[in-house]
């Protein structure tokens, strides 16, 4: 994903962090905890996003969202919803790609 990201692009950590991706921690924090939560393309409510994933027992259980805007291939901001636990159980619906 950081590949694929501008060197401008915009971040959203709601109730977190708002401002430019690169003055902030964010794929440093997720690397340092890549035990603990697994990635997913997917869908809430018929759109498009990556849900994260995190581990109850044996069962992977998704926690919350991100969302991306993009131009052309490269993705220019980047919306994630980690702090927002109302979100999900708000959804209509959930679907997670295998």
């Amino acid at each position: 994903m950081r590949e694929l990201t501008t060197a401008d692009a915009r971040l959203l950590v709601a109730d977190g962090f708002a401002g430019r991706l690169a003055d902030s921690p964010y794929f440093t924090e997720y690397e340092r905890r890549a035990d603990e939560w697994v990635m997913r393309l997917g869908e809430v409510d018929g759109d498009a996003v990556i849900i994260d994933l995190r581990r109850d027992g044996e069962v992977w259980k998704p926690h919350s969202i991100v969302g991306l805007e993009f131009a052309g291939d490269r993705i220019t901001r980047i919306a994630d919803y980690v702090f927002c636990s109302w979100l999900l159980p708000a959804a209509g619906s959930i679907v997670v790609a295998q």
